[in-house]
């Protein structure tokens, strides 16, 4: 777009009402969407307006207090449009870091804008568009792996896909965490959970919630072991188990 042009809509933007330019933001296709806000492929990502920043960098602190270098080998599992990744990728040595996402048009839009923006390309990221967990399709193995709110999108036994692939791509010893909504009282509780403010979590639909009881019995016969991490400062409650890759698989 020519500089007249966008001179043109930013004053055009003036005289729209709010409520007519979120009607049509949600209506343009998305190769539109940036003429209104050039970070509009953040909003992929849920409660990514408020979040994006904070929740960010702060899987990368916690991984660095649970042990990583940066000559680790990090694998990001739903990684979207590179909200932790770049962090990631700023931390560790170039190359060791993986992103894998179902969505293609996230991954085009962390390469396309995220990665520039922050300098980051010659760090040698690798990602990979892939809905089925299929790790191993990355060539690489991993020290740590971290999933941010995806298990609680996912059905349970969509869960134990992950985890199974997930043992064939973390090098023994490596852990994965993920983060959950929990349900501290048991399997046979039905109802919803309200988790925070913005959140309600529910027993079979979308946001899950899952007891523990449930989550060891999908992890049985992986080759991964489960251990409960608890509260790591999620704003809406999320909590964080780790799945440990035993010597052999």
């Amino acid at each position: 777009m020519s500089g007249s042009n966008k001179a043109l809509l930013g004053r055009a933007k003036q005289y729209v009402p709010l409520s007519v330019k979120r009607k049509l933001r949600k209506s343009l296709p998305a190769r539109y969407r940036r003429l209104w806000d050039p970070d509009w492929h953040r909003s992929t990502v849920r409660g990514t307006a408020d979040f994006w920043e904070e929740l960010g960098r702060a899987q990368l602190d916690y991984l660095v207090e649970q042990g990583l270098q940066p000559s680790h080998y990090v694998l990001d599992v739903g990684c979207g449009p590179l909200r932790a990744g770049v962090h990631f990728i700023r931390y560790l040595e170039p190359g060791h870091y993986a992103g894998i996402d179902k969505r293609g048009d996230n991954l085009e839009h962390a390469q396309k804008v995220e990665l520039p923006r922050q300098g980051l390309v010659d760090k040698q990221p690798l990602l990979l568009v892939n809905g089925l967990f299929e790790f191993r399709k990355l060539g690489q193995t991993f020290d740590y792996a971290i999933a941010q709110s995806v298990f609680t999108h996912l059905p349970v036994n969509t869960i134990t896909r992950c985890l199974v692939e997930m043992a064939h791509a973390l090098r023994p010893g490596g852990r994965f965490y993920a983060t959950i909504y929990e349900n501290p009282q048991g399997k046979s509780y039905l109802d919803d959970i309200q988790q925070s403010e913005r959140v309600t979590s529910h027993y079979d639909r979308d946001s899950y919630h899952y007891d523990l009881e449930t989550l060891r019995a999908a992890c049985a016969g992986t080759g991964l072991t489960m251990s409960y991490v608890g509260d790591w400062g999620h704003p809406d409650n999320q909590k964080m188990v780790v799945f440990t890759r035993e010597a052999d698989v």
